[in-house]
């Protein structure tokens, strides 16, 4: 791995870590934001391990953690929820304090994921498919957005795959119903649209550089 590589693993992780010790720290209303962080921050390792391992068993099986603890960095979008606790005049410190803290926790969860999905692609595709992609995206956002609703409304965790799966299936067919297919659908339109302009924003910004 080179030294580049080690210093930019290194700084994203350190940027995260200051972060839980500042929501540990203070009195922020949001201390649930470093285990959310947390769980954000796990696509990311894990799409790591797929770009650098030469095992293809290693890679297929991190391929796979990735794309189920992959919702977690969406799903902290949601967590805007939580500003009717504190209010949203931003009229007092406790307030935005509060709302700067939740801001960042959700903005650092949404970036490591699209750093991940970035990782990934970059693994999978060594050329461009700009079709192939999209319509990935478009998929992954569909998928995620089921994953958020899971996590949001019926309370279940990536992990539950692996040891409730049958309960996990029977939950989402028992829920299936008009204001999962709305919810999921314009999540799914906002993930993708995040996505896409990340997507293109990173190639822009590649081809501006190698000019």
């Amino acid at each position: 791995m080179r030294k580049q590589n080690l210093i930019s693993i290194g700084a994203i992780h350190l940027i995260v870590v200051l972060f839980f010790l500042f929501v540990y720290l203070t009195p922020t209303h949001f201390t649930f934001l470093n285990w959310n962080v947390f769980l954000a921050l796990l696509p990311l390792d894990f799409a790591l391990v797929v770009a650098f391992t030469k095992r293809v068993t290693v890679g297929t099986i991190f391929s796979i953690l990735w794309l189920l603890f992959y919702p977690n960095t969406m799903y902290m979008i949601t967590d805007y929820i939580h500003l009717q606790y504190i209010g949203i005049g931003l009229t007092v410190r406790m307030q935005y304090f509060n709302y700067a803290v939740l801001s960042a926790g959700i903005f650092i969860g949404v970036v490591l994921g699209i750093l991940s999905l970035e990782l990934i692609f970059k693994h999978y595709f060594d050329k461009r498919h700009d079709l192939l992609e999209l319509f990935l995206m478009a998929v992954l956002s569909i998928l995620s957005g089921v994953g958020i609703y899971i996590g949001r409304f019926l309370r279940l965790n990536s992990w539950d795959v692996f040891t409730r799966l049958q309960h996990v299936l029977s939950l989402i067919a028992e829920s299936f119903s008009m204001h999962m297919i709305v919810f999921v659908t314009l999540f799914a339109g906002v993930q993708f649209a995040i996505l896409v302009i990340s997507h293109y924003g990173v190639r822009l910004i590649q081809n501006t550089v190698d000019k």
